[in-house]
């Protein structure tokens, strides 16, 4: 089962044992991109998400190489890969932390209770620092761009909880 700490320094597992044999920093980018959105992916987008500045060929062909060396270290079951589009395989990893705090707060719309203080107060500790933060691909200006809003979408979320409070 695959797990992701993505808020404060990047964590990902397998089994409980750390990932730590990237080829290359876009493999670890990829995992991250599609751990935090959990939807199914265009290809095309990813490619043009980690190499913007390669043709559309190429950046599917990058994609294909990178895409052959996870499923080699992760196992074949972990991606739900079509022609078109990819994901994590359902059921074969945990949900982000960040995918869970961000779904924790959008369910608590207002304090009208201690027991909701506590709740909310619960889901805000969850927040152990920035997303990604110690995460940066070089040559992925699009990547950054997106881990970069990421990051102030949930702070902006985390904020507005504690002003709930």
């Amino acid at each position: 089962m695959l797990s992701f700490t993505l808020l404060g320094s990047v964590v990902m597992s397998k089994n409980n044992v750390p990932l730590t044999r990237f080829r290359s920093q876009k493999e670890a980018a990829l995992l991250i991109y599609l751990a935090h959105n959990e939807d199914t992916c265009q290809r095309e987008f990813i490619a043009d998400l980690l190499w913007e500045s390669s043709s559309t060929k190429q950046a599917l062909s990058n994609l294909r190489t990178i895409l052959a060396r996870l499923r080699k270290q992760l196992g074949d079951d972990a991606f739900d890969i079509t022609r078109k589009t990819m994901a994590l395989a359902p059921g074969r990893s945990h949900p982000a932390d960040s995918v869970l705090l961000l779904k924790g707060l959008a369910n608590i719309k207002g304090v009208d209770s201690a027991e909701t203080a506590n709740r909310l107060m619960r889901q805000l500790e969850a927040y152990t620092g920035e997303f990604c933060t110690d995460f940066y691909l070089k040559d992925g200006d699009n990547f950054n761009y997106w881990l970069t809003q990421t990051q102030e979408e949930i702070r902006r979320t985390v904020v507005l909880g504690y002003e709930k409070l």
